[in-house]
């Protein structure tokens, strides 16, 4: 592995050290083979930042080149897994049972060398001392044989107990970045909670921010305007903020993040008859929608969904200033990161995409809080 090409090229395009590139990698193998469809992976590149203390920027430019390289698909799964599959399931069983075959066989060859040595004795033995030694022989061997099955089935269960109690634990290192857990609280008391108490916050609890965490990655994608456009939705509930005559009932933050079940039952409409905000657009300039919807269109025909969800999905159309688009991004490394890798493929887009209109010759991307 440390002298593996396409790693030396990942460390290249990530301007990233080979050590940390051959760390994220293990830790990418290690994933696939937890996973319960092996070869796939949760892509976590924070967790990854933390176990190996390496920043976590730096993890998401080592993935993203492996997107683009085509070490990871679309779908998340390591494209090169099956080949570094060197035995299948009916081969490796093949082999436990020709192993097991060998020892049994091995067992009887030792038994039977006994057996020998202990016939020669006999011969001059009392017949009553004979069958008495023979008796022996075989119980302790049955003994033996009995006590290594019983270890080699203490051992499975140990470890298949250790292997469901990994599996907890990396469940509950899957925790909400505190960012986030702060972003998503500060939408709902704008849109929910000051609606339902003035002059109140609702407060994140350890059990809260848990089940904000499981919503985050089950239901909203981790998308942070699909959780806004859910807190719309509740806050333009009179249902859910207690205004209905007769129903002694408002909503709170845990009973709206407890489970999936709840979320999809307020985005059915069940508590708001079917009335829902219109969703938000996907960019702040309603007249260049349709074209940001062919260049993301675009975008993904050529470098496919998951780089586009890795570096598109948190990015904004804020304006056009002349013949210029302006595309806000969440932080300078994923503005810095598509100026230099996708630039070049958006203005065109853009130029192809608004051909007849409101022309858009060049793009300009701003990194959060710059005007």
């Amino acid at each position: 592995m440390p002298h593996d090409p396409k790693l030396k090229v990942i460390a290249h395009r990530a301007k990233q050290p080979m050590a940390h590139v051959v760390a994220v990698w293990t830790c990418l193998l290690d994933a696939a083979s937890q996973h319960r469809a092996r070869g796939t992976v949760e892509v976590d590149a924070e967790q990854i930042a933390i176990m190996q203390d390496i920043e976590t920027e730096a993890v998401q430019a080592i993935i993203a080149a492996m997107y683009t390289k085509g070490m990871l698909d679309e779908q998340n799964r390591l494209t090169a897994w099956d080949k570094r599959q060197h035995t299948t399931s009916a081969e490796r069983m093949a082999r436990h049972r020709d192993k097991k075959k060998r020892d049994v066989t091995a067992s009887d060859a030792a038994t039977k060398k006994v057996t020998g040595g202990d016939a020669k004795k006999r011969k001059n033995a009392p017949d009553t001392d004979n069958r008495l030694q023979t008796t022996d022989s075989d119980t302790e061997v049955q003994k033996a044989e009995a006590e290594s099955q019983k270890n080699k089935k203490t051992d499975s269960n140990s470890k298949n107990r250790a292997r469901a109690e990994g599996e907890r634990e990396r469940e509950k290192t899957k925790s909400l970045p505190d960012e986030i857990a702060e972003q998503m609280l500060q939408i709902w008391n704008a849109e929910v909670q000051s609606k339902l108490t003035k002059g109140q916050s609702a407060r994140i609890t350890p059990k809260r921010k848990q089940q904000m965490a499981e919503r985050w990655r089950q239901d909203f994608q981790q998308d942070i305007r699909a959780w806004r456009y859910f807190c719309e939705v509740i806050g333009s509930s009179d249902f859910c903020l207690g205004k209905v005559a007769g129903k002694d009932w408002t909503i709170d933050l845990g009973w709206s993040v407890e489970s999936s079940e709840h979320v999809a039952k307020i985005l059915e409409g069940g508590f708001s008859g079917g009335n829902h905000p219109p969703k938000p657009a996907a960019c702040d300039v309603p007249g260049l929608q349709q074209a940001w919807d062919a260049v993301l269109d675009a975008f993904q025909q050529k470098h496919g969904k998951a780089p586009c969800r890795s570096w598109l999905a948190s990015t904004s159309v804020t304006g056009l200033r002349g013949n210029t688009v302006i595309i806000r991004c969440p932080s300078s490394f994923v503005c810095q990161w598509i100026t230099q890798h996708y630039l070049p493929d958006l203005t065109r887009w853009w130029r192809t995409a608004t051909e007849g209109g409101a022309a858009v010759a060049s793009v300009e991307l701003i990194a959060e809080g710059r005007l």
